[in-house]
């Protein structure tokens, strides 16, 4: 399947240019990079610049929020692993 043109414009923008020789969806399954295949998927529907912009925003939002519950499940984690250790007394 051909790189319609807003997914043409990302590959061109994703590394700056890295990625230009890519064609199609096919191409990109080549590098084995999850987020050039997900930029590529989510502009493959997208009407404009806009509506690829406002996907993009809540997929950060979601990755944000993802991040902060990794980081408080690690710090807890390694509190309660400080707690457990035996004291060298």
């Amino acid at each position: 399947m051909k790189l319609n043109a807003m997914q043409t414009q990302v590959a061109k923008l994703y590394e700056e240019g890295t990625h230009g020789q890519v064609r199609t969806l096919e191409d990109a399954d080549v590098h084995h990079d999850a987020l050039f295949l997900f930029l590529l998927q989510e502009a493959e529907t997208c009407s404009d610049t806009e509506d690829l912009i406002g996907r993009l925003a809540v997929t950060i939002d979601r990755l944000q929020d993802l991040l902060e519950a990794l980081e408080t499940r690690s710090n807890a984690t390694a509190e309660a692993d400080e707690d457990n250790e035996p004291t060298n007394a």
